[in-house]
C-alpha cells in the first residue's frame, strides 16, 4: 500500500528555520543526527536485525506497518521493498527531516520526545519537479 506524503515548508517555518540556520542554533547537530539515524536504520534493515530497525520508527508507522501487514513489526519491517544506498543529502526544517538516498528513496523523520524517529520510508517522488509529493512504500 502507498501513501503520498508531501515534503513542504510554511512560510513561518521557512523564517523559523532561515533563522535557526543563521544563528547556529544546533541545525548542523540535527544534520548529523538525522543522518546517523538514517544510516544505523538502513544498515540494521539491511542485516535483517529487524528488531533495531523497527526501534528506529516512530510508533505511529510502527502501528500502520502492523496493520497493514498484519503481523507484529519485527516480522511485518521484512515484507518492505527497499532499495536502500548511502545517503546523499539531508534536510531539516525545525522538527521534520528528509534525508535522500543515492537510489532516488528518501526517508522522512520527526523529532519526538525519545529523539528523530523515522515517519515514513521508501519515497519516491510522485512527479515533476522532485518537490511534488512522495509515493512511500510505508507512511503514518
Amino acid at each position: 500500500m502507498s501513501h503520498v506524503v508531501t515534503w513542504s515548508v510554511r512560510p513561518l517555518a521557512a523564517v523559523a528555520l532561515l533563522t535557526l540556520g543563521l544563528a547556529g542554533c544546533g541545525q548542523s547537530d540535527d544534520r548529523v543526527t538525522v543522518q546517523a539515524k538514517a544510516q544505523r536504520f538502513l544498515a540494521a534493515f539491511a542485516a535483517n536485525q529487524n528488531e533495531a530497525a523497527c526501534q528506529a520508527l516512530s510508533s505511529d508507522t510502527i502501528m500502520e506497518l502492523e496493520s497493514q501487514e498484519g503481523t507484529p513489526c519485527p516480522e511485518a519491517i521484512g515484507e518492505l521493498t527497499l532499495g536502500g544506498g548511502q545517503v546523499s543529502a539531508v534536510e531539516v526544517a525545525v522538527t521534520n527531516a528528509k534525508v535522500d538516498l543515492a537510489t532516488g528513496e528518501s526517508l522522512f523523520l520527526s523529532e519526538q520526545a525519545d529523539g528523530w524517529k523515522i515517519t515514513a520510508l521508501g519515497c519516491r517522488s510522485a512527479g515533476k519537479p522532485a518537490d511534488e509529493p512522495f509515493d512511500c512504500e510505508l507512511t503514518a
